[in-house]
């Protein structure tokens, strides 16, 4: 009996099971020595029929998918006479037909062995020491055959057990090495320069049949290394692979100890969840195996009221996380000050839930990054957002735009709070008692140095945003930025997710959609599409307007109260209005003849009409803001 995760259909998986579906798949197989005795009930995997080894061309792995810095270093390990392998993930997600994350190697050749080869290497690790090889600018983990952990007796008395007889001294070492490895769908080694795939514990099967097994009985597996906990649930909610009974059971019984882990191991493999496309799915087995509440009991006890309480209501903090997993994914992953800077923004809206228009203009300035766009696009789609309980107020009710931007200055202070309590035990106590029936761990894992590095970004929003003024110049997420988390582009995917949470459509879908934009990012498209020459400015013209922006203020705005809605003057008629009211420093000129005087006076009074006029054109041109 086996349990899944509800997952969409994986298209990665079709390659695989097309090649299996195929009898002539089989042939290309090379069987290798007598057939392994069986185990017994107990045993965690069924011993495979037969050990094979694969052509890696049968499955469309070509030496093009192999970046130049792994594939150099086995060539230069080759070059000097020893064995060296791609093993792990990376050979799983090349079989899947994914880009690996990194590129792991293992080889015959001790560490300092290794060391001589490359000048840009050095030994880490303590418990199972490895070569980290900087080549080509990637850095390359690089593990030894010779560097063994040390093991339980009874994962030891397990390991002879099955030591298989009469094989060649080459495929006894690479079974020895898969069997102190996590899963069967890790322990597949990969000889890219000879396109042999080698599978000894029947991962290629595991991975038809969508599932994940330990190499050894889970418990044991699990007391060796409890964050194999965290690793086999990441994986599966990648893959969407099931559980064994044997796993679930080990999982619910073992989780505790997770408490016994370094806060770094815990941070790395959370990392791993948020960062890398998978982080709903995640989030959700986190919470049925009761993980969650040792990590996060704030979003665990969140999760578990919301589900009871308002049923098959969308929550919230999932649709961020199915947004976030929209646009990271392993191969274009991000720093993790954007999951934090998600699970704090959440949080604040749980302690002092908000207007739905406080929290689209807060999502509408972080994505275009200007207050002026930002104000622009929020009034254009305040109609049709999405609300949410509790974190989003009645949408019926008024708010003017005064009051906007005071809620949004007070929601990017409490964002900010909430980034702060995610790294204090004691935060975390006092926030837990909104939740009193609910158990907290005090496990604190995020740095504070990347809690910081996450408030950093809704500083712009407080005093009105005078900071975040520049605007974006450009819609499209850069991913290698986002990965180093590049502060403006952090704020960009995160606006971009909040506003997709609310229902604005802004997605990768839709961005080129000219009715989802507002002017500033319709004039980018075109200019985008049709590349026109850039025009000569006036500096002086320049500077004057760049002056006149800077001057608008979110209080200048005039608000106009009724008993039924309340309506605000448009954002660009008051630029309109600044333009022509601004006063402009005094100029010392040459004295005027009678004539220059009369055209002057001309001057003034037309300017003085114009400007009315226009202050009236602009008060009607009024826009309601009521929800």
């Amino acid at each position: 009996m086996t349990t899944s995760i509800t997952h969409k259909h994986n298209p990665f998986l079709t390659h695989i099971i097309t090649l299996f579906s195929s009898q002539c798949f089989y042939h290309k197989f090379v069987e290798v020595g007598p057939k392994p005795r069986a185990r017994n009930n107990k045993d965690s995997i069924v011993e495979p029929e037969k050990w094979k080894k694969m052509d890696s061309r049968s499955l469309g792995i070509t030496r093009t998918m192999i970046p130049s810095s792994p594939y150099t270093l086995l060539k230069i390990l080759r070059t000097k006479g020893f064995e060296a392998y791609l093993v792990g993930g990376c050979v799983r997600d090349l079989i899947l037909n994914r880009i690996p994350k990194d590129f792991d190697v293992i080889t015959t050749a001790d560490l300092h062995q290794v060391k001589k080869q490359f000048h840009r290497c050095v030994i880490i690790g303590r418990r199972f020491p490895i070569c980290k090889v900087s080549i080509k600018g990637s850095d390359i983990e690089v593990s030894s055959f010779k560097t063994l952990a040390k093991h339980s007796e009874d994962k030891e008395r397990f390991l002879q057990s099955q030591m298989p007889k009469g094989f060649d001294k080459s495929d006894l070492r690479l079974w020895k090495n898969s069997m102190h490895r996590d899963f069967t769908v890790n322990s597949l080694f990969f000889d890219p320069l000879n396109f042999k795939i080698y599978d000894y514990n029947n991962a290629m099967k595991d991975l038809l049949d969508l599932k994940l097994r330990t190499l050894v009985p889970a418990h044991l597996s699990f007391t060796e290394d409890c964050a194999r906990i965290l690793r086999g649930l990441r994986i599966a909610a990648r893959l969407g692979l099931s559980f064994s009974k044997d796993i679930e059971a080990a999982i619910h019984k073992q989780a505790p100890s997770l408490l016994n882990l370094a806060t770094s191991r815990i941070m790395m493999e959370v990392d791993y969840m948020l960062s890398y496309g998978a982080a709903e799915s995640s989030l959700r087995l986190l919470q049925r195996f009761r993980i969650l509440e040792i990590l996060l009991p704030f979003q665990a006890a969140y999760i578990s009221r919301q589900t009871t309480e308002y049923g098959e209501s969308p929550m919230m903090l999932m649709k961020l996380l199915s947004y976030l997993d929209k646009i990271v994914s392993c191969d274009q992953p991000s720093a993790c000050r954007l999951w934090i800077g998600l699970l704090a923004f959440h949080q604040a809206l749980i302690e002092e839930p908000q207007h739905p228009y406080v929290v689209l203009t807060f999502a509408s300035v972080l994505y275009h990054q200007s207050w002026e766009h930002g104000l622009e696009f929020a009034r254009k789609s305040g109609q049709r957002i999405v609300n949410f309980e509790p974190e989003t107020l009645d949408p019926s009710t008024f708010i003017s735009v005064n009051e906007v931007a005071r809620k949004v200055d007070d929601l990017a202070k409490k964002v900010i709070d909430s980034c702060n309590m995610l790294v204090d035990t004691d935060g975390l106590h006092q926030t837990m008692l909104k939740y009193p029936d609910f158990p907290c761990s005090g496990l604190v894992f995020i740095p504070k140095n990347s809690a910081q590095s996450a408030a950093q970004l809704f500083h712009v929003l407080i005093q009105k945003g005078k900071s975040c003024d520049e605007g974006r110049s450009s819609f499209e997420i850069n991913h290698q930025l986002l990965g180093k988390g590049d502060t403006s582009e952090t704020r960009f995917a995160l606006g971009k997710i909040i506003l997709n949470t609310l229902g604005c459509g802004i997605d990768e879908g839709n961005d080129n959609h000219p009715a989802s934009l507002t002017p500033f990012e319709l004039n980018y498209q075109q200019s985008k599409s049709h590349s026109p020459k850039k025009p000569k400015l006036n500096p002086k013209s320049s500077i004057s307007n760049q002056n006149a922006a800077t001057e608008i203020k979110i209080e200048d705005i005039e608000v106009v109260v009724s008993k039924q809605h309340v309506e605000v003057l448009d954002a660009s008629s008051c630029l309109e209005m600044e333009d022509c009211t601004m006063e402009k420093p005094e100029e010392v000129s040459a004295p005027q003849s009678p004539t220059q005087k009369s055209n002057n006076v001309k001057k003034q009074e037309l300017n003085t009409k114009s400007s009315n006029s226009i202050k009236q054109n602009a008060a009607a041109e009024r826009f309601e803001v009521g929800m």
